[in-house]
């Protein structure tokens, strides 16, 4: 099984702006998707079938430091909050790390991103590879 991910140019912008406002330090954020009433089909579906995810929105966290528990807490809990009132969902989470030679996953991101797939059917976890910022 494969899994796509389509970022909407909404999302893509949220991200890049995000990135770019803070060039000297990680960045991080929440991926939205649309809420759909079949949802619950895609946890029963066949698991060798091929998925798409598409990202229609970005929610940026923060920039400096991504590690703090308490405020990440409150942050996803309004994120979740925002998205249900707009027929979105939480789809999964974005990373730049603060070197633009680094494109690894962190310990951080990679909790931040796992305690966020858990909660939702199939997320995602997007890096920015900040090198090729260095084009823009």
């Amino acid at each position: 099984m494969t899994t796509e991910v389509q970022l909407s140019l909404r999302a893509y912008a949220k991200i890049l702006s995000h990135v770019v406002q803070y060039p000297y330090t990680a960045v991080n954020g929440v991926l939205l998707t649309v809420a759909t009433d079949d949802d619950d089909d895609v946890v029963e579906g066949n698991k060798d079938e091929d998925r798409r995810i598409d990202i229609v929105d970005a929610v940026p966290l923060f920039h400096y430091n991504i590690s703090l528990t308490p405020m990440l807490t409150v942050a996803l809990t309004q994120i979740e909050e925002y998205a249900s009132n707009r027929s979105l969902k939480i789809a999964g989470y974005y990373h730049a790390n603060e070197y633009c030679n680094d494109s690894e996953v962190g310990f951080v991101a990679a909790r931040i991103a796992d305690k966020i797939v858990e909660n939702c059917d199939e997320g995602c976890m997007l890096i920015v590879n900040n090198e090729l910022l260095n084009h823009l």
